[in-house]
C-alpha cells in the first residue's frame, strides 16, 4: 500500500494549513514517553477560526517511541512530495518509517501511529500512539 498523508482535524480549529500556521515555542520529552510542544498558532490559517489573532497551545503526543526532526527547507529536499497539500498537522498512513522501525518484541506496532507537524522552520516526524491537543 501506498503511503497516504491526511490531515489532522481538530474540532475547535479544523485543519491547520500553511508555513506560518503553528509556532513553537518549546518542545520537551518528559520521563513517561511524551512528547510537548507549546506556542501559538496563527488564527488566521485555522479553517474554522480566520481571524487575525494568535492562540497559545499545548499539543502532546503520547506514547512516543520515535521522532525525528528536520529542518524545513532539507525535508523538503528529502521528501519533496511530503507537503503538497500544505496541511500542518497530519497522520501519515501505510508508513513506511513506521513499517520498518524494529521496535522492541514486547511493543504491539500495531497501536502506533505517525504523526507530522510542519512549523515555519522545522518539520517533526513522530511515532506514538496519540496526541492530546488543548488550546
Amino acid at each position: 500500500m501506498n503511503e497516504k498523508i491526511v490531515s489532522v482535524k481538530t474540532a475547535k480549529l479544523g485543519g491547520l494549513n500553511g508555513r506560518d500556521c503553528i509556532y513553537i515555542d518549546t518542545v520537551t520529552q518528559d520521563d513517561m514517553d511524551n512528547l510537548v510542544f507549546q506556542g501559538e498558532i496563527n488564527g488566521f490559517l485555522a479553517e474554522k477560526i480566520k481571524t487575525d489573532r494568535f492562540i497559545p497551545y499545548k499539543l502532546t503526543f503520547k506514547r512516543v517511541i520515535a521522532y525525528f526532526s528536520c529542518e524545513l527547507d532539507t525535508y523538503e529536499n528529502i521528501d519533496n512530495s511530503a507537503h503538497l497539500d500544505y496541511s500542518c498537522f497530519n497522520i501519515v498512513k501505510n508508513s513506511k518509517w513506521l513499517e520498518s522501525l524494529p521496535v522492541r518484541k514486547d511493543f504491539d506496532k500495531s497501536i502506533y501511529k505517525h504523526y507530522q507537524v510542519f512549523t515555519y522552520d522545522f518539520v517533526y516526524n513522530i511515532i506514538a500512539v496519540d496526541f492530546d491537543f488543548k488550546i
